[in-house]
């Protein structure tokens, strides 16, 4: 049986043997598009004019902690919805929005946080029912890693700087966290519980 050459490889036979290779004709990898998109990356960020104040909203690509995705306060519905929200068979992820009160007054940023609680009937962590306050949720707080406590863990995903709390023009994104979560709450005695992430 002959192997011919075909769309993406080349083969060749001879008496001192076959060579068959599929780098060729094929280009440069460098010059393939390279998706850079992860679970929990920080998407979409631009500035919203509205009744002349000036916000800046942002969606959260999505991701899972303890294999739940979070919701997040989707600014269009009012209401909070998970990050894989789907809507007529297509994707519609949720929009969040950062307002002068999610924003450090010194630093100008708002840290783009994942905050969690263990369930208050069963105390698993984080709680599964997504009706409760302690499913996770993505939030604007203006405060990084907000302390730990025996209610709610916290953990920053990324952060968001403007160059005016109240008028901004500009923003800069940074990302902390690039996938998908697994957590750990161990609480001991009386204890602060303190609570581990992993990337998975």
């Amino acid at each position: 049986m002959a192997i011919q050459p075909g769309v993406g490889y080349t083969f060749t036979a001879s008496s001192q043997g076959t060579n068959f290779s599929i780098q060729t004709p094929w280009g440069a990898w460098a010059a393939y598009p390279q998706d850079d998109g992860h679970p929990f990356k920080i998407v979409n960020v631009y500035l919203h004019t509205s009744g002349g104040s000036t916000t800046v909203r942002y969606q959260v690509q999505s991701g899972t902690l303890n294999n739940l995705v979070p919701l997040i306060d989707d600014v269009i519905t009012g209401t909070e919805v998970k990050l894989d929200r789907v809507t007529a068979g297509v994707a519609n992820p949720p929009t969040g929005e950062l307002v002068s009160s999610n924003y450090d007054a010194t630093t100008k940023t708002s840290y783009i946080t994942l905050r969690a609680g263990a369930s208050l009937t069963t105390n698993d962590y984080p709680d599964s029912d997504d009706t409760t306050n302690q499913y996770p949720v993505i939030i604007g707080a203006n405060v990084p890693f907000t302390p730990d406590s025996n209610t709610w863990g916290f953990l920053t995903i990324g952060s968001i700087s403007v160059d005016s709390i109240t008028a901004p023009t500009t923003f800069t994104v940074n990302q902390n966290v690039t996938g998908s979560l697994w957590a750990d709450r161990i609480k001991l005695g009386t204890d602060t519980a303190q609570y581990y992430y992993a990337r998975i």
